[in-house]
């Protein structure tokens, strides 16, 4: 059996972390300054890496939102990524579960994520961990430039 391993990311992680990136988001979304300057300054994202026997094989970032309008606030997994050959191993399910222990004293509502419509595989796994479907749908407008 495996040794799964996460923790909280720091700059040390910024080239794995890139090169999962890359394969997740494709080249060039980022650069290895970005990820570093990212890990060292944004206090605003929470960043998670999980290893297997010492081989990184995924990542999860976090962003709670808070607004005026509301008590308590959400945690938003922006990112969640596990390498297809770690894929249906417990690896995501334990990245996930580490990742919400470490917001558990938070005030926290709970946790919200969106993904691909057609992502299948990626719904049956967070709705196997308690994420129920909302009613929502995201609308994006790119910066015309």
């Amino acid at each position: 059996m495996m040794g799964i391993q996460v923790h909280q990311a720091t700059v040390e992680d910024a080239e794995v972390l890139l090169r999962l990136n890359e394969r997740f988001n494709g080249t060039g979304c980022t650069s290895l300054e970005l990820v570093r300057e990212s890990l060292e300054t944004n206090t605003q994202e929470t960043v998670f890496l999980v290893k297997c026997d010492d081989t990184a094989a995924g990542f999860c970032c976090v962003q709670v939102f808070k607004s005026m309008c509301y008590d308590r606030h959400y945690a938003e997994i922006t990112e969640f990524f596990i390498d297809e050959e770690y894929r249906r191993q417990g690896v995501g399910t334990e990245l996930l579960k580490k990742t919400e222990e470490h917001f558990s004293q938070a005030n926290l509502a709970g946790f919200q994520l969106f993904t691909g419509d057609d992502n299948r595989s990626a719904q049956a796994f967070y709705e196997y961990l308690g994420y129920k479907r909302t009613g929502e749908i995201m609308y994006r407008k790119k910066k015309k430039f």
